[in-house]
């Protein structure tokens, strides 16, 4: 089988952490079951004004129109966006951007199937080249695609004209097939698979030799969180947490980038714990496992999530976590022994949660077996009832 994955959601040279989820389930995939894999990879272009710059668009600017740094070939061409407005019309012009170059891919070595990631706006560009070229397509929804972006202004239609138009629906957790449901997609369409994790990476280790390797105190209570800078992770309400649970020996550690850094720094200061905090920018896939391995308990106080692989990562390497209940962070956190939900996304809330969760006796070992259950090969195999039913209906 011949397989084109779609996505805005995947790493370039550029930003090489970005969406590592969708390169790491068809990497896998592909290999499990010997198929072919293609990669368009669409980055956003919006051109530059004499009176204004968009440093994010800078950035996009360089990044290679094609890769092919893993053994599989990568395209990124270019689609407009407009910062701010314009959203829906974001799928006409990805699709209009990414057209001519799927055709041209198609006719030198025909797709079997699309694999498309995000129901909105690249799930708009893979039913319509999908129903140009007759080619199945496969779509998968991650988060906020069904979780928010039906609530905006002019989209839901264009959100339901997609699921209705694709041959199947892949949702990271069950939260997301509801929603899916709502907006009158059959259910026999709708499948839910959820990501997974590599459990020869992501394992437990010496906590001592972490905590030296990285510099972190080796008497402290360390808190983790890993995620994008950004205001939906909540990073704020676990800072204001942190200042409410004393001085003495606790350290927060922050692993990722994003625009909200030099907000959260100032943050900090604010709150008389710059000393408490460490901010580790973003880490490569390869060194992240030795962060988790060195923390106490991991928090996350997202507003919205999908299916967040931090925790999955986190559980595999035998640590608690605390997390915000929303969305698929159920579906994870399904037992008492695996950490605390905290119903309200607060400083309030978290604080209770990581207090407890710092003075409760855990089950590491048994945290660790669990988390690591769910390997991508698990999910390989998932999924291959799926494209075998897309491809052999019937």
């Amino acid at each position: 089988m011949h397989i084109l994955t779609l996505s805005t959601l995947f790493p370039n040279a550029l930003q090489p952490v970005h969406a590592l989820f969708v390169r790491a389930r068809m990497e896998h995939f592909s290999r499990q079951y010997g198929h072919r894999w293609t990669v368009v990879a669409p980055v956003p272009f919006f051109p530059k004004l004499p009176f204004r710059t968009f440093k994010t668009y800078d950035t996009y600017a360089q990044v290679p129109r094609h890769e092919n740094a893993r053994g599989y070939p990568v395209h990124h061409p270019r689609y407009l966006v407009t910062p701010k407005v314009g959203m829906r019309f974001y799928g006409a012009w990805l699709t209009a951007g990414v057209r001519r170059l799927v055709k041209k891919l198609h006719a030198s070595d025909p797709f079997d199937v699309i694999d498309g990631h995000f129901v909105y706006p690249d799930g708009t560009a893979a039913a319509r080249l999908g129903k140009e070229l007759n080619i199945p397509v496969v779509l998968s929804a991650r988060g906020t695609d069904l979780n928010l972006y039906p609530k905006l202004p002019g989209i839901a239609n264009l959100i339901r004209s997609n699921l209705n138009s694709v041959r199947h629906l892949i949702c990271v957790c069950e939260g997301l097939k509801q929603e899916a449901l709502k907006l009158g997609i059959p259910q026999e369409k709708v499948s839910v698979i959820g990501n997974g994790i590599d459990s020869n990476r992501f394992r437990r280790g010496d906590p001592l030799k972490a905590r030296k390797s990285l510099g972190l105190p080796l008497d402290a209570n360390i808190i983790l969180s890993v995620g994008h800078l950004i205001e939906r992770k909540g990073f704020h309400f676990i800072m204001d947490a942190v200042s409410r649970l004393g001085r003495d020996k606790v350290v927060l550690a922050i692993v990722g980038d994003g625009p909200e850094r030099g907000p959260l720094e100032q943050h900090a200061k604010t709150l008389q714990i710059e000393d408490q905090v460490r901010f580790a920018g973003a880490v490569s896939n390869d060194n992240l496992p030795v962060w988790y391995q060195a923390a106490d308990v991991f928090a996350l106080a997202s507003s919205r999530e999908g299916w967040p692989n931090v925790l999955c990562e986190a559980q595999a390497c035998g640590l608690p976590v605390v997390a915000t209940k929303v969305w698929g962070i159920p579906e994870i956190i399904h037992s008492e022994g695996l950490g605390i939900m905290v119903e309200q996304r607060s400083a309030d809330g978290l604080h209770a949660g990581l207090e407890q969760a710092l003075l409760k006796d855990w089950d590491r070992s048994q945290i660790a077996t669990v988390g690591s259950l769910r390997t991508w090969d698990r999910v390989s195999e998932e999924l291959a009832i799926v494209f075998d039913t897309i491809n052999n209906p019937r």
